[in-house]
């Protein structure tokens, strides 16, 4: 069944990027900010949430963690004092090319066995998909 698939690969991808960066005491959730952070230098919390459609006080949580445990700082925007803008601290940047490396190493895995071709149509696919539900809600 296609949900229960979609939902494997989710979970092992969860599990996948746990067990790489246990040392470094992030969880896959905090993993997926951080790598949306390196690729936007700055944010707030309403952009990632809105990014990954998940709610403000989930996200306000994991970032939370993530700034006691020195991977991300937060200030107030000083255009908007009810604002926070996020930023990586230099902690992160130093774990980049592990988060990069975890990235790569999880899609040679899950691609293993596939032409180009065929990951090219998969990707196009699934971003069409992820299109049409973000539509429908």
């Amino acid at each position: 069944m296609l949900m229960s698939d979609l939902s494997i690969i989710v979970r092992g991808s969860h599990v996948h990027s746990t067990r790489k960066l246990s040392e470094y005491g992030i969880n896959a959730s905090e993993e997926y900010i951080l790598m949306y952070l390196i690729g936007h230098s700055e944010a707030n919390q309403e952009q990632i949430a809105k990014f990954f459609m998940l709610d403000k006080g989930t996200v306000a949580r994991s970032l939370a963690k993530l700034e006691k445990k020195g991977f991300v700082f937060r200030k107030v925007n000083d255009e908007n004092q009810r604002e926070k803008v996020i930023t990586l601290t230099e902690k992160t940047l130093g774990l980049k090319e592990v988060l990069g490396d975890l990235l790569v190493d999880w899609k040679n895995g899950m691609y293993d066995g596939m032409t180009d071709e065929e990951i090219l149509a998969f990707e196009k696919t699934v971003e069409m998909i992820a299109d049409n539900v973000t539509k429908m809600l």
